[in-house]
């Protein structure tokens, strides 16, 4: 990988914030616990001098002039390393007794440098000064530990900060290199995609990282894209198939209407077919836009707690006279009372008619159709069966497409839109639908989650 592009990369950038992050918080740690030392070793070099110096002032009350140069002169022997400083002087700045032979005759604070007192190093003193008896005492201990802990920290800190850069940079390196082989892989399954490729699917590392996550959301849109695009290319066959047929019906009563007119002939019976056709094709589409409608989901604002039992009843009781007439029978088989299910009136009621209409189409006469609803593992299941021909199983998906038809000559009424309508409306209800053996016979099996739906249908199962 390029240099340039490496430091672009979003795990070298994530590791570089996170190392800036630790190095500022291991400044700041750093820099308080070497003040807390600092301040604690400075409190004790002022007591010893508090010390020292009471003891000289003590000497000075009780013995004078030759007592305080004796005690000066005892401590100042005690310190050959001058890590004590003393020294006494007259009334003019001469000295009297003490280890040091000079000191600033003004002197501003508490600390002053070792050069100033004549001493040949680099760190400094902390000063006690007074007067007694007109002379001038100045008391004085070594700061040289607080250099050192000064440098400790100095030099531990920078080869601190060394190697964590080192590290952390290796890590960002191996970080950047790791995410950047992953994101490659992803960029090369949805260039795959925009080629085409719908069954591409991002590979899972199974560490359930957040990349994984992502790639998991990626693949479930690659797969609605691929079907949702699968749909539309096999509705524009459909269509293009499937209309073709009533458009050319259409065309030729035109062609023998404006024939029959230029004969002299009635044209009305022509015009009536026409009429007709251009109907049945109008409510092909209008059927095609509103199971589009109906998968856009803006039907859902629409939904609220309903009772499906009354529904079926309703929609039965308003069939039965229809079954009749096409000498068939319907039964319904409803429970007292199931739990209520979310969802819109309106659109269950058409999805039972559909239903109904058809197995009054396919079933022939002296069959029997079944309604039925129970409660069952937590879900209220709606069937509708009959004792006809059934669907062959190999055939049960297709006949869930928009615009399929078993009969390939379509010579019998339909188009092909009604078990897509149950399918569109199920899904938007979060209900299964599945295509079932009854037999003989078909059974459509609906299965609806109780209570509210928070997310799309699984659709067939």
């Amino acid at each position: 990988m390029r240099p340039v592009r490496l430091i672009r990369s979003s795990g070298f950038r994530i590791a570089a914030t996170f190392t800036s992050i630790f190095l500022l918080a291991a400044a700041i740690a750093g820099t308080a616990a070497y003040s807390i030392v600092s301040e604690e070793l400075t409190k004790r070099h002022e007591r010893a001098l508090d010390e020292d110096y009471a003891v000289i002032l003590s000497s000075f009350s009780k013995g004078g002039l030759s007592d305080l140069k004796e005690t000066i002169d005892a401590h100042a022997s005690a310190f050959r390393s001058r890590d004590g400083i003393y020294l006494l002087r007259d009334q003019n700045g001469g000295k009297i007794a003490g280890n040091i032979s000079s000191a600033p005759t003004s002197i501003s604070g508490n600390f002053v440098d070792a050069t100033s007192l004549g001493i040949d190093a680099d760190y400094g003193y902390f000063i006690k000064r007074g007067e007694l008896g007109g002379h001038s005492v100045i008391v004085g201990r070594s700061a040289e530990d607080v250099s050192e802990i000064e440098e400790i920290f100095k030099d531990g800190s920078m080869w601190a900060a060394i190697v964590l850069i080192a590290i952390s940079l290796a890590g960002a390196i191996m970080l950047s290199q790791r995410m950047n082989r992953r994101i490659e892989v992803i960029k090369g399954a949805l260039e795959s995609v925009s080629d085409g490729k719908f069954d591409t699917r991002i590979p899972m590392t199974g560490q359930g990282d957040d990349i994984d996550t992502l790639s998991e959301l990626m693949n479930s849109t690659i797969n609605r894209l691929g079907s949702s695009v699968e749909s539309i290319r096999q509705i524009s066959n459909d269509i293009s198939h499937d209309l073709k047929t009533p458009l050319n019906r259409l065309r030729i009563n035109l062609e023998e209407a404006l024939e029959g007119q230029a004969a002299g002939k009635s044209v009305a019976g022509e015009i009536e077919e026409a009429y007709d056709e251009s109907i049945r094709i109008i409510g092909t589409f209008d059927a095609l836009l509103r199971i589009a409608q109906i998968e856009s989901q803006a039907r859902r604002a629409r939904f609220a707690e309903l009772n499906i039992v009354e529904v079926m009843a309703d929609i039965t009781d308003f069939y039965q006279a229809s079954f009749e007439d096409a000498d068939m029978e319907l039964g319904v088989n409803l429970p007292v009372a199931v739990p209520s299910i979310h969802g819109d009136r309106e659109l269950l009621t058409q999805l039972i008619a559909n239903l109904l209409e058809n197995a009054m189409r396919h079933c022939p006469s002296n069959a029997r159709v079944t309604c039925a609803i129970a409660f069952k593992d937590n879900a209220v299941v709606l069937s509708v069966s009959d004792n006809g021909e059934g669907i062959p199983a190999e055939q049960r998906d297709n006949v869930l497409r928009r615009l399929y038809r078993l009969e390939k000559s379509r010579t019998t009424p339909g188009s092909g839109l009604g078990l897509s309508m149950v399918k569109a409306i199920s899904d938007l209800h979060g209900a299964t639908l599945s295509l079932e053996d009854n037999e003989p016979g078909l059974v459509v099996v609906i299965r609806f989650p109780v209570g509210p739906i928070d997310g799309a249908g699984s659709g067939l199962s």
